[in-house]
């Protein structure tokens, strides 16, 4: 019973084979957008970009709790 369950038809290994490929190229065009799209925001401009809403969102926060704080 075994045996005959790892032997396939001709049509349905050409459908596994064609499942597969299928497969291959989804997830390499996910994996392309992904490094593209990484690619495109590590560039000088957007890094820039980005250090500076960091340091004004970690500047925000700091004032606001060195503002909380009581005099003692």
């Amino acid at each position: 019973m075994l045996i005959k369950k790892l032997f396939s038809k001709k049509g349905q290994v050409s459908m596994e084979i064609g499942i597969l490929i299928f497969a291959s190229i989804l997830v390499s065009t996910i994996a392309s957008y992904y490094y593209i799209s990484n690619y495109l925001n590590t560039h000088p401009e957007n890094i820039g970009k980005t250090a500076n809403r960091t340091i004004n969102a970690l500047n925000n926060v700091s004032t606001k709790y060195s503002n909380s704080l009581t005099h003692v």
